[in-house]
């Protein structure tokens, strides 16, 4: 069979094409770290990348949920901390304030005293992370405990702000202020069975008491504070159960991470050796074909001979 000059030429440089595009490819390879640069290069494993990243995506934003967690219940946790040692204390005053042969004067510094840690708890309880006050349920935006002329009021409501630790497993991670500090909810109830009254209204009751010398009321106000302090203690250690599962969820959460970018790498990442390899193996051949199509250029076709 007779191959034209024309032919030969044509199908010299369709070669040549081809493999500049191969060296192309794994030049784009090399330089992006990405074994597909485009759909075309393999749509079977585009479709696998899209779902790897999908699920990556998923899981970072999973963290995130879970980093909001943990800074709100952390600051909660130690706010608590604080409500239940100032507690502890004015326990401490009631059972002194029932000595014989106080003074007045005495009185008035032991009531002064629960005024001033009725101060701090409601410090505490408008505590604040993040433009988010953390014990006045869902209406989280402003501060839940207002001092007004009947005392303090609670402006949040009955509900608790939830994260997913999981799908479709929600966790409460505040605790609302009704519930903690014993005022009734949407339905009238209060938390702590017996006691009738709010806390701060109580540490009121129990300053007033103190100062008027009422000894007869204090042991009954003592048996209340007790309850409402025991009902804080409570409340902190399910928060605590809660920061342990968020903190178990979260170390899942960075296992999962892991485990989505390493198969991500594996589908899409390209073998920075293998790849090497290949460049420089194509690179040979096209030097070359190259050399061997200058060579065969320079040959007198039939033609020029003066063959007819």
């Amino acid at each position: 069979m007779r191959i034209s000059t024309g032919a030969y030429n044509d199908d010299t440089r369709r070669c040549l094409l081809r493999a500049q595009q191969e060296l192309r490819r794994l030049s784009a390879q090399m330089s992006t770290g990405k074994r597909l640069t485009r759909p075309s290069d393999d749509p079977v494993a585009i479709g696998a990348i899209i779902n790897a990243r999908s699920d990556l995506t998923r899981v970072l934003n999973r963290q995130k949920v879970l980093q909001r967690a943990e800074r709100m219940t952390g600051p909660a946790d130690a706010a608590l901390d604080g409500i239940s040692s100032a507690l502890r204390q004015v326990k401490d005053l009631v059972l002194t304030a029932t000595q014989p042969g106080l003074t007045d004067a005495a009185r008035s510094s032991q009531a002064a005293i629960v005024r001033s840690y009725r101060e701090r708890i409601l410090d505490e309880a408008n505590v604040c992370v993040g433009g988010e006050y953390l014990f006045a349920g869902r209406l989280s935006r402003s501060a839940p405990f207002i001092e007004g002329a009947g005392g303090v009021e609670y402006t949040g409501d009955s509900g608790a702000a939830k994260v997913y630790v999981a799908p479709e497993r929600p966790l409460e991670i505040t605790i609302p202020g009704d519930r903690l500090f014993n005022y009734e909810n949407e339905l009238g109830e209060r938390s702590v069975a017996g006691v009738e009254r709010d806390l701060f209204t109580l540490l009121d009751d129990i300053a007033s008491s103190i100062q008027s010398g009422d000894e007869a009321a204090i042991p009954g106000l003592a048996d209340e504070l007790d309850a409402l302090h025991t009902h804080v203690v409570e409340e902190r250690g399910v928060l605590g159960a809660r920061v342990q599962r968020i903190q178990d969820s979260a170390g899942a959460a960075r296992d999962a991470e892991v485990f989505a970018r390493e198969l991500l790498s594996d589908t899409e990442d390209v073998d920075i050796a293998t790849t090497l390899i290949d460049l420089q193996y194509q690179q040979l051949c096209y030097q070359a074909a190259l050399a061997a199509t200058s060579t065969l250029a320079r040959i007198p076709t039939l033609f020029e001979l003066g063959w007819q």
